[in-house]
């Protein structure tokens, strides 16, 4: 018969033999999906056993923060093996692109957190004039309305529109 050696579990079982049950927190970097529209980036992580309660989610300059804890479960009777010790997620997402961070949502459903990033509208370009120093702006006159032979209209002349 063979040894068998299981280095993490079993130098878990000596530590607590020899100092007592540690308390551990066991930090994981949360694997993500991230799909992105014209409209919106959506981040889906798994988090199975989280409440929305104990997940927090901040942007600051356009980085997303993901950090959930949990707190243990005391349970009845000691462990044979143990490998899900999983208290703590936390993940900085940094978006390439403007958002409109007060519309960001977040839903759990069957133990995926899906979280909704609009984008925010890219600047549109507009024309700026150009004016010369010193000379005051340019103002706008309308001017006569002109018929197709080249004469003066009466009827659109301010002239013409005060006399009658």
């Amino acid at each position: 018969m063979g040894l068998y050696w299981n280095s993490e579990t079993d130098l878990d079982q000596l530590l607590t033999a020899a100092f007592g049950r540690l308390d551990r927190t066991v930090h994981n970097n949360l694997p993500l999906d991230i799909r992105q529209t014209e409209e919106a980036f959506w981040i889906e992580a798994s988090v199975p056993g989280f409440r929305p309660e104990e997940v927090e989610i901040t942007l600051d300059e356009n980085v997303l923060t993901i950090h959930g804890t949990r707190r243990p479960v005391e349970t009845l009777g000691g462990y044979v093996q143990r490998e899900r010790q999983l208290t703590s997620v936390h993940r900085h997402v940094s978006l390439p692109a403007q958002v409109k961070a007060e519309e960001i949502t977040a839903r759990f459903e069957n133990g995926v957190l899906t979280i909704m990033v609009p984008r925010a509208q890219k600047a549109q370009p507009i024309r700026i004039p150009v004016s010369v120093a010193g000379v005051e702006a340019t103002q706008v006159i309308d001017a006569p309305a002109v018929t197709v032979s080249g004469t003066r209209s009466e009827a659109s002349t301010p002239e013409t529109q005060s006399a009658k």
